[in-house]
């Protein structure tokens, strides 16, 4: 499996570039780090840099997440913290027993992306082997 965090850095005019880092991926033989970007792609990264950007949102980093998979990236483990809210109907033995409610679990949005990067619509839990709604 391939470590990637997905960070986001200020550019030169201000604008938020999102940028993959690689933490277990050495780049040179300075032992900088591997980082991956729209423009410029491969690039060194040191891991000073990557601690004082900031985590990037699935919202901000899917078409990176997209482009590399394009690339060939078909392992990645992303390290982003960022958790998703999914919901499920009640069993019928949970309503009998008079928990008709819906049911919500916090996940981590890693863990639910399918093999193209996008959010699963559905996934079944480890927790209780049951089907959760991430709509």
């Amino acid at each position: 499996m391939t470590k990637v965090k997905f960070l986001i850095e200020m550019g030169i005019d201000g604008e938020k570039e999102i940028f993959a880092f690689f933490p277990d991926i050495i780049f040179d033989r300075k032992n900088t780090k591997t980082s991956y970007s729209h423009i410029g792609q491969h690039s060194p990264c040191t891991d000073e840099y990557a601690k004082a950007c900031k985590e990037a949102h699935y919202n901000e980093y899917a078409d990176l997440l997209k482009e590399l998979i394009g690339q060939g990236y078909k392992d990645l483990t992303i390290l982003n913290t960022q958790e998703i809210e999914a919901h499920r109907p009640p069993t019928e033995a949970e309503i009998k027993f008079g928990e008709g409610a819906t049911h919500y679990i916090t996940v981590a949005l890693s863990c639910i992306l399918n093999e193209k990067g996008d959010i699963k619509k559905w996934f079944v839990y480890p927790g209780d082997k049951l089907r959760y709604s991430t709509r």
